[in-house]
């Protein structure tokens, strides 16, 4: 993915591609005292205080737009919730041997591969990384850009407050941390057995939204 660096946080682009090597960094690291550095790429995550759906109407178009919208706000909230989970007891279960599919089993609920991977593996680098996930998030105002019989994409802007260590410090970069700040982005959803699953993204730092 593609994109300038920005002031508000420097460039967090996010792809759902290339991260098995970085996850396998991470996990390593983990095993130390001190914050990983060298995880995956970044996997910044922000939710809405509203919904982000429209109001379903009785046009079969619109009805799936809600849908799709609907699926893509709730796939957010899940991983952000499991973000500001805390790490601690995470990190503990990691390392005790814990698979993140029992710890975090509802990411299958609303994501599908490459897109499960890859926020899966961020997952682990933020507990492994010793992370405090975002404390506030903002989804915006998505919308639904393209839309077939069982594809969509959304696309959104998207804010939160960044990952922190243990001393209340920003965390790295590739972690979402770097302060707070904002993010464009597209995500492209699949429908499959009757439910919207987001199966890739692409997230890049932008000034605002």
């Amino acid at each position: 993915m593609t994109s300038t660096v920005t002031p508000a946080k420097t460039m967090l682009q996010r792809s759902t591609v290339a991260l098995a090597a970085g996850a396998i960094a991470v996990v390593m690291a983990g095993c130390s005292s001190g914050p990983a550095t060298n995880a995956s790429t970044s996997t910044s995550v922000t939710r809405t205080t509203g919904s982000a759906g429209t109001t379903s109407t009785s046009s079969p178009a619109s009805a799936t737009r809600t849908a799709v919208l609907n699926a893509w706000e709730s796939a957010e909230q899940t991983l952000y919730g499991y973000l500001q989970g805390s790490w601690q007891q995470d990190r503990a279960d990691l390392v005790g041997g814990e698979t993140s599919a029992n710890l975090w089993p509802k990411l299958a609920d609303y994501f599908t591969n490459p897109a499960l991977q890859s926020e899966d593996e961020f997952l682990v680098g933020v507990k492994m990384g010793q992370l405090t996930g975002p404390t506030t998030y903002n989804l915006g105002h998505p919308t639904v850009t393209v839309l077939g019989a069982s594809s969509a994409t959304v696309t959104g802007c998207v804010y939160d407050t960044g990952t922190t260590t243990a001393s209340g410090k920003p965390g790295p970069v590739t972690l979402d941390g770097g302060g707070a700040g904002a993010y464009s982005g597209t995500w492209d959803l699949q429908l499959a057995n009757g439910s919207w699953k987001i199966g890739t993204f692409k997230t890049s730092s932008v000034p605002k939204c």
